[in-house]
């Protein structure tokens, strides 16, 4: 039980663009600077017009991109394996998508290093997964003492799953953030002459915006 309640709270972003930049030789300072405003508004804000036009693409394509990244997150969640209805991963892709609208980063100064950009980005951590164990646990205790009936294991796993997504309904409606960190992220061409954010700078972006 205490380790599928810790599967539970575990609900991480993995919200993150990666199309390639089909931009040639003549990237400057801003473009590196607007190149990864629209590739992080794409990620955690569904914004696609500027995107897709930096990355000669189609709004099409990085909704989609967007939409199995959503899919792909809650997939690694479990819920599925513990009987949740698609109602109830249809709720929960709702709420990521409502969850990663409200991540708040600023990209900020630019300098050129290594052929490539450097570009700051200022991530405030959303407090929305703080105390979650154990407020969930204490409500799984209240339930339970206040149910007339033994529960059994897909019930136990059905209401675990419902107060997750109801105490993180709650604590989104009056979400906090914690002290801004800064990230360099980094654009850089690759062999064919692809500009690209360094993933492992995307996925540092990602972790300092949610904090477990």
């Amino acid at each position: 039980m205490k380790t599928m309640l810790k599967r539970k709270v575990s609900l991480v972003m993995v919200v993150m663009m990666v199309l390639g930049m089909l931009t040639g030789c003549g990237m400057k300072p801003d473009d590196a600077k607007a190149y990864v405003q629209a590739t992080l508004d794409a990620s955690y804000k569904a914004e696609f017009g500027e995107y897709a036009k930096i990355t000669d693409s189609t709004e099409e394509e990085a909704q989609k991109l967007f939409d199995d990244n959503i899919n792909k997150t809650i997939n690694s969640l479990g819920f599925d394996a513990l009987g949740a209805t698609e109602e109830t991963m249809d709720k929960y892709r709702e709420l990521l998508k409502e969850i990663s609208s409200k991540a708040k980063y600023t990209v900020g100064d630019v300098k050129e290093a290594d052929g490539g950009f450097e570009v700051e980005v200022t991530a405030e951590p959303m407090e929305i997964f703080s105390g979650m164990q154990d407020e969930l646990v204490a409500k799984m205790q209240e339930k339970a003492t206040k149910s007339d009936e033994q529960l059994s294991e897909d019930k136990i796993n059905q209401l675990a799953i419902d107060l997750v997504h109801e105490l993180l309904t709650e604590k989104l409606a009056k979400v906090t953030y914690g002290e801004p960190k800064t990230i360099t992220v980094h654009v850089t061409k690759n062999s064919d002459g692809v500009w690209n954010i360094t993933e492992s700078d995307l996925q540092t972006v990602d972790t300092s915006l949610f904090t477990i």
